[in-house]
């Protein structure tokens, strides 16, 4: 009689032991999915900071800023010194690699005429996404003295 109880405390223990296991088993998966989907959302977080970066960096391009009397007109870009800038950028790639990485800038007119100057173009061949930045900006023609509403276009490629 006291073989059979015995047995039964040591089946007893396996099976909970057993049930124990499965249930760590899991509380690891689980936890390695949230783990997984916390570190896809840090990656796509520092991608868009660098969205945002490149964005800032683009639009503060002194070669490219609008100026009176040596002063810097803030949103403002030179229709001159932007119609010169796919040139420069294609002339000094590794310097503007280093700013822009991966990525395309152009300025889009939008009132009264319409139009498109490239400012800086690497688009990788493959690519997963982009990440689109929009600036409104104003374009200067220093000839005329007029301004006229331009966006300032930002792809960042990941």
């Amino acid at each position: 009689m006291k073989k059979t109880k015995a047995q039964i405390q040591m089946g007893e223990s396996v099976a909970i032991l057993f049930i124990f296991f499965i249930l760590l088993m899991f509380g690891f998966v689980f936890y390695m999915r949230i783990l997984g989907s916390s570190a896809k959302v840090d990656i796509e977080e520092s991608i868009q900071l660098k969205a945002i970066a490149i964005a800032q960096k683009a639009s503060f391009l002194p070669e490219m800023q609008c100026s009176q009397e040596n002063v810097r007109i803030e949103n403002c870009i030179d229709r001159i010194k932007l119609e010169f800038m796919e040139e420069l950028t294609s002339k000094n790639k590794p310097y503007y690699y280093d700013l822009f990485g991966f990525s395309s800038i152009k300025v889009v007119l939008v009132s009264p005429n319409t139009g498109e100057f490239l400012v800086y173009n690497n688009t990788p061949e493959k690519y997963l996404d982009k990440l689109s930045t929009f600036i409104p900006t104003s374009l200067y023609d220093p000839e005329t003295g007029s301004y006229q509403f331009a966006i300032l276009v930002v792809e960042v490629f990941k």
